[in-house]
């Protein structure tokens, strides 16, 4: 019999895979709460747990590996870079943010991507394969550990990591589900933010499957012949298709979107796109991120200047739109707004807890 993959069950299929393996419902509750909400992923210390019902643990289930292998710290503090290894020895990176003591964990979804968007780093390791359900867990579950240690907490989740979270939704979603459970770590839906590039029939199903978890849009601009050079994606699903899921979505949750725009020079970031940005914007209830251009290497594009970076964030103002500029974090450390690329760095800034 193959052994299951425990962490990644919820407490139902939980009860009903113990129920299999000859334990009892009740020990299904014992056991997702060492694993989800005590955080002990080793068998041997479930003390309530009898050592005869422990050994069928071990031969009828276990728990994935995550390793770390790096950690990188920014030079202002605020942004932190987490490399883990998984069973099959890919790389996987997470990155923490911190803003006014709270604590924001940006998760992937993938190794690599699909969307292959011209930008980001992430599009250059190409596409490997989605990651479990206990994978996406391990990451939220490694920080939580090393920050309660410093008598914090995580604040906000963020599937804006590596991949298109979208591309792996029921994956992305039996972990929010997971997190959000009253025996494990009861982290309100209001919490998670899922950021796709665009992906218009999931974006359907997800204004069909949940109200509270919180929509963000990678938009870059809102002319077809621009998003279409810089996102493939909009070659399937152009910007008007994708204006009409949303609203949709607005229209049937009620919640507020938020639009990631990334200030690329020369290329969508004049007062022309700005006003046309208002115009599109003008149907929403949403706050816009304006992310200047943090460079890759082997791309050409360039970060504007801070005066051309003001300009377009004051037409939006001017128009009323709800906007920030977002002072770039952890550039230093490649852990910026598309810089994720997985890269083993085990000499490099090695720092272990």
């Amino acid at each position: 019999m193959e052994k299951i993959d425990i962490l990644g069950l919820n407490l139902e299929e939980l009860q009903e895979k113990f129920l299999l393996a000859g334990l009892k419902k009740f020990n299904a509750n014992q056991v997702f709460d060492w694993l989800h909400s005590k955080l002990e992923f080793n068998f041997d210390n479930f003390s309530n747990i009898s050592k005869k019902d422990r050994e069928i643990l071990k031969k009828s289930f276990f728990v994935k590996k995550l390793e770390f292998k790096t950690h990188q710290i920014s030079e202002d503090k605020e942004t932190e870079k987490f490399l883990f290894e998984l069973n099959d020895k890919k790389f996987i990176e997470s990155v923490l943010i911190t803003h006014k003591n709270r604590y924001t964990l940006c998760v992937s979804s993938q190794i690599g991507c699909l969307m292959n968007c011209d930008f980001c780093a992430t599009a250059l390791m190409g596409y490997e394969r989605n990651l479990s359900v206990s994978e996406i867990l391990l990451q939220y579950y490694y920080v939580q550990k090393n920050l309660l240690k410093r008598g914090k907490k995580l604040g906000n989740v963020v599937y804006m990591g590596m991949g298109e979270p979208f591309s792996n939704y029921c994956a992305v979603l039996s972990s929010i589900n997971i997190l959000n459970s009253e025996k494990g770590q009861n982290f309100s839906k209001r919490n998670f933010t899922i950021s796709t590039s665009g992906v218009v029939p999931v974006i359907k199903k997800f204004t069909v499957d949940e109200s509270q978890i919180h929509l963000a849009i990678s938009l870059h601009s809102v002319r077809d012949e621009i998003r279409n050079q810089i996102m493939p994606i909009n070659k399937t699903w152009n910007v008007n298709k994708l204006k009409e899921a949303l609203l949709e979505y607005q229209k049937k949750t009620k919640n507020r979107i938020t639009f990631e725009y990334i200030l690329i020079d020369e290329l969508n970031c004049e007062p022309k796109d700005a006003r046309e940005l208002a115009e599109f914007l003008s149907s929403f209830n949403c706050l816009v991120n304006l992310i200047p251009y943090n460079p890759v290497g082997g791309k050409i594009y360039k970060t504007p200047s801070k005066s051309k970076q003001r300009e377009f964030y004051k037409i939006l103002k001017d128009r009323n739109v709800n906007v920030t500029l977002r002072e770039t974090k952890g550039q230093d450390i490649a852990a910026a707004c598309g810089q994720l690329r997985a890269e083993n760095q085990l000499e490099k800034n090695k720092i272990t807890f």
